[in-house]
């Protein structure tokens, strides 16, 4: 019998199990007794718990299960705890954060080791790099990252506003928990400057075009960013998108409120969206833009971000492996892809 350990970034087990604070592992036992009672709570959990101990409301089965019905003993780790003394055969990190140096060390201690993207995924810059590198630099928005010896050049664009963020964050945030902002293309020229001068040594900032849509499907709606999953199943192999359904989240901005103040939050400025689902498999350069994502490789779950603008053409925005929509069913002949990652041979 296989000892599996399902490492969990902290505060999304304290969120799963309902409580504060989890420092400590937990062992097998107690692990099947939080899946009995976080289960019984159902609907009214977080996500978190559903993706661990399943939720009969929503028909997902949850990891926890999944990998004892495959016969194995489970644990659950969280991250600031994870190291190679624990006893454990497979080590799934899907859930959190695993450093180079740490997932060597597991490898080499011949623990299997999955859900895992090298750290550098983590930003957003070096993430354009590996898909420009992978062919994909066509699918990328116009930006450019700065650090505070660079040359505070905006790159040319026939658009009229831009997004500054830090290279990481996610859910429009960045890694100082500010949102972004969109800026006016004639203020952003004018205080880039001054905005490089004023980073750290080892901060930086990527200013990208704000990418303006008109989406036929959503009253011709100026901003949708599209959501869709991706699955890995091999170690050496690259993703698959999960079926051809994605989320689409529809917004429509306030330029008014932007030619007015000329830099606002992006929260401000693009309004809460309008979340339905879609279908992608018509979209243009589909399956080149679906190859250019193959640089993610692994047993892995991923949600992509990327929009389509006015030249049918996709975009790429990032990548997540610790979205919060893998419980979630765009599909309904397609169980949720959190199962489906599960119930693949350990």
């Amino acid at each position: 019998m296989q000892n599996v350990c399902i490492a969990v970034h902290d505060s999304m087990l304290a969120a799963a199990l309902a409580v504060p604070s989890q420092l400590q592992p937990l062992s097998p036992q107690d692990t099947l007794q939080a899946r009995h009672e976080r289960y019984q709570a159902g609907n009214k959990n977080l996500y978190p718990a559903w993706y661990l101990f399943g939720c009969k409301e929503k028909n997902v089965e949850g990891l926890v299960s999944a990998y004892t019905r495959q016969g194995a003993n489970v644990s659950l780790c969280p991250e600031s705890k994870l190291s190679v003394s624990l006893d454990m055969d497979i080590v799934d990190t899907q859930f959190c954060s695993v450093s180079d140096d740490l997932y060597n060390k597991l490898a080499a201690g011949n623990i299997k080791v999955i859900g895992f993207l090298p750290e550098a995924f983590s930003s957003k810059a070096a993430l354009a790099q590996f898909l420009a590198q992978n062919g994909g630099e066509t699918f990328l928005p116009i930006q450019k990252s700065y650090h505070r010896d660079s040359q505070p050049l905006l790159p040319q664009s026939s658009g009229t506003a831009w997004i500054v963020k830090t290279p990481y964050g996610s859910a429009g945030k960045n890694s100082t928990g500010e949102p972004y902002t969109v800026w006016d293309d004639t203020l952003l020229r004018q205080k880039l400057p001054s905005l490089v001068q004023d980073l750290k040594q080892h901060q930086q900032i990527i200013c990208s075009e704000f990418i303006t849509t008109c989406d036929p499907y959503a009253a011709d709606a100026d901003h949708v960013v599209h959501k869709l999953h991706f699955l890995g199943k091999e170690t050496h192999a690259g993703v698959e998108p999960y079926g051809t359904t994605c989320q689409r989240f529809i917004h429509r901005c306030n330029w008014q409120l932007l030619h007015a103040n000329k830099i606002v939050p992006l929260p401000d400025f693009i309004g809460e969206p309008e979340i339905t689902v879609g279908i992608i498999e018509s979209v243009d350069s589909l399956s080149h833009f679906i190859k250019t994502l193959d640089f993610h490789t692994g047993r892995v779950m991923l949600s992509v971000d990327f929009m389509i603008p006015t030249d049918g053409k996709p975009r790429y925005l990032e990548s997540n492996k610790l979205a919060a929509t893998f419980a979630e069913r765009f599909d309904p002949s397609l169980p949720p892809i959190i199962d489906t990652y599960g119930n693949l041979p350990l």
